[in-house]
């Protein structure tokens, strides 16, 4: 589920599609926008990690601590992009994104690991599915982007329905993971 909704919602395409037509941003003035979200996606992964593992180590079950950290994978980006609809400048919605992005890194704590302990023989494999589940949906997701939007004469719409994904997905993983060995 993480493979899909993050690669579905975050490519390339779409920031950029949200930069260049939404703000009529120069991106030769304005590489930043483009480096940053990825940069602090790098850094909050690994505050994930450690405070994954912090956790554990004082005692918190394994499945609470994956639903912890997925969740805000999940809710973070969520709630980023619903605020996205409202920003009005590059540099609001560039820190939005940046949020986003950064929110979303925490699902490497949650789902990501969560695989190596549901199914530790199969761990490879399964993460290659996903994995593959998620390049799919990226693909079919930045064509559907775009007929989303023309369809509907607003990106706004496009984010609306994406944050939806999200908060679904948080109830979906909520309900149903386990950090417990599985097969």
């Amino acid at each position: 589920m993480y493979s899909v909704q993050h690669d579905e919602h975050f490519n390339d395409e779409t920031i950029s599609f949200w930069r260049i037509q939404v703000f009529n941003v120069n991106l030769k003035q304005a590489a930043w926008f483009s480096a940053v979200p990825w940069g602090t996606m790098a850094v909050c992964g690994y505050i994930a990690g450690k405070a994954s593992d912090t956790l554990i180590k004082a005692g918190y079950p394994v499945t609470l601590v994956r639903k912890v950290m997925q969740s805000i994978g999940f809710m973070g980006p969520g709630v980023s992009l619903l605020c996205l609809n409202f920003a009005k400048t590059p540099a609001v919605a560039a820190t939005l994104i940046t949020a986003a992005l950064s929110f979303s890194s925490f699902s490497q704590a949650g789902f990501l690991l969560n695989m190596q302990e549901i199914a530790p023989d199969s761990a490879g494999f399964l993460h290659g599915i996903s994995n593959s589940a998620g390049t799919l949906a990226a693909i079919v997701s930045t064509i559907g982007t775009g007929y989303f939007v023309q369809w509907l004469g607003s990106f706004q719409a496009f984010l609306t329905v994406t944050a939806g994904l999200y908060f679904a997905a948080t109830i979906f993983w909520n309900l149903y993971a386990t950090g417990e060995r599985v097969f």
